[in-house]
């Protein structure tokens, strides 16, 4: 990679020394810690770890969706050289669903039962694209469901959730969160309710969109297998702290941490 691809990489997201922590009824709990990760266009990175362990703090941080009870201590979140989270800074809500694109666990929590799926993407539209025509939204609407690989869009978008499989409503969700054309998407835990077979479709959407996007995806999981076949890069955290980071083959092909190990070797295999 040259230089000049590194600095370009360096410069979409950048997270430096962040430092979270939730304010209980007799103490305060730290939740992350001196975090470092940097991500750039057309990469994937996956934040790997066990419940528990920051990786949802982490994402939630960059859109601004932390609970009321937490705050940042330390460290900042920049997207492309603007500084938009530190102690005391929240400019979040100014890239939220714009600039940043968030797809969430379960898709039938993130859709409006009471909504089809044309509002909502007509409603994500118009909320974060200064004068967009009623055309404009259509249009739009229609080619990111066929960005998704959905190719009855239309009946797509005149059907409610409930009417979807789960595969679909994911992909449904997805559309919403690049709809805006962000330079950032951030995906957590996203796969988690959804089939080995639709996992797999899933994954290589995210890839193809990536690519032929040239966005830049924070993937996480706590699938060590489903971040090897996605991811270019893995950061692996434990207890709110970054505790190794690479390559994602170098990470779980030659792991440094006993942390790292122990999770490989929790993997279940088949003879």
């Amino acid at each position: 990679m040259t230089e000049q691809a590194t600095e370009q990489r360096e410069a979409l997201l950048d997270v430096a020394g962040l430092s979270i922590t939730a304010r209980l009824a007799d103490s305060d709990l730290p939740l992350l810690e001196d975090v470092d990760l940097a991500i750039g266009r057309g990469e994937i990175v996956g934040v790997v770890g066990e419940s528990g362990s920051g990786k949802t703090t982490l994402a939630r941080a960059v859109v601004g969706l932390l609970e009321k009870n937490v705050r940042v201590d330390g460290g900042s979140i920049a997207l492309s050289g603007d500084r938009i989270v530190a102690k005391g800074v929240d400019r979040t809500g100014k890239v939220r669903g714009a600039a940043v694109g968030m797809v969430f666990q379960d898709a039938s929590r993130s859709l409006n039962p009471l909504m089809k799926v044309r509002a909502h993407l007509a409603e994500v539209l118009r909320r974060h694209v200064d004068g967009i025509t009623k055309d404009e939204v259509e249009r739009r609407s229609v080619e990111v469901l066929e960005q998704m690989r959905i190719t009855d869009a239309r009946r797509v978008l005149d059907s409610y959730p409930h009417q979807l499989s789960g595969g679909l409503r994911q992909r449904v969700a997805i559309g919403l969160a690049v709809v805006t054309r962000p330079s950032m998407v951030i995906a957590d835990e996203c796969t988690t309710a959804l089939d080995v077979t639709t996992q797999t479709k899933v994954v290589e959407l995210f890839r193809t969109l990536v690519d032929e996007l040239g966005i830049g995806l924070l993937f996480v999981t706590h699938d060590l297998m489903l971040a090897s076949d996605l991811c270019d890069r893995i950061a692996v955290m434990n207890r709110g702290r970054v505790v190794e980071q690479g390559p994602a083959m170098e990470v779980l092909d030659r792991p440094r941490e006993d942390y790292t190990r122990r999770l490989l070797a929790a993997i279940p295999t088949w003879n």
